[in-house]
């Protein structure tokens, strides 16, 4: 490995190496969250929403209006980091596919607020039972661990995101 420091501890080396493979498989969870969200899509009664083709940004948009009040665009592409113009085309396909409505408010007749219709809420409940059985399966995993131990790792964690966090910034420390 170039740039790192020797280790006498073969643990850290270890340590480093799991951080890698968790980085790509990381990487790979997009791809994986897609098949799992059509798959379950395909498994629905209802017909709409069994033939319904959604891409996570969609998806991640539908969870954001349901989720928080009085959602334009800017407030959605500052939520979830995507641009302005990103968030346009996607809330233009998702009021095709009649899962978002569009509204002004009589006090506002400038800005656009989206509201989720009765299929974008159907779809919204699907996705958050995802969510659900996914924080099902890590409580599971972290009931292995002792109070300590879930300290530890929600501190190493936190330090792992602030060095990802200061890679994608720019910020890495280093003069």
């Amino acid at each position: 490995m170039v740039g790192i420091v020797k280790h006498k501890d073969v643990t850290v080396e270890n340590l480093i190496h799991g951080i890698e493979a968790l980085a790509y498989n990381l990487s790979n969870t997009e791809e994986y969250e897609k098949k799992i969200l059509q798959a379950v899509l395909n498994e629905q009664e209802d017909a709409e929403i069994r033939n319904m083709s959604l891409s996570l940004a969609e998806l991640h948009v539908i969870d954001c209006v349901e989720r928080n009040e009085a959602m334009n665009t800017t407030a959605i592409a500052k939520k979830l980091m995507i641009t302005k113009g990103g968030i346009s085309k996607i809330t233009t396909k998702l009021i095709q596919k009649n899962m978002i409505e569009a509204r002004r408010l009589p006090n506002n007749q400038k800005e656009t607020y989206f509201s989720l219709t009765t299929l974008g809420r159907k779809i919204f409940h699907i996705h958050d039972v995802l969510h659900q059985r996914a924080a099902g399966q890590f409580s599971a995993c972290f009931a292995n661990y002792s109070k300590e131990e879930l300290r530890f790792a929600d501190r190493f964690l936190g330090d792992l995101l602030a060095i990802f966090d200061a890679t994608l910034t720019g910020k890495t420390g280093e003069n």
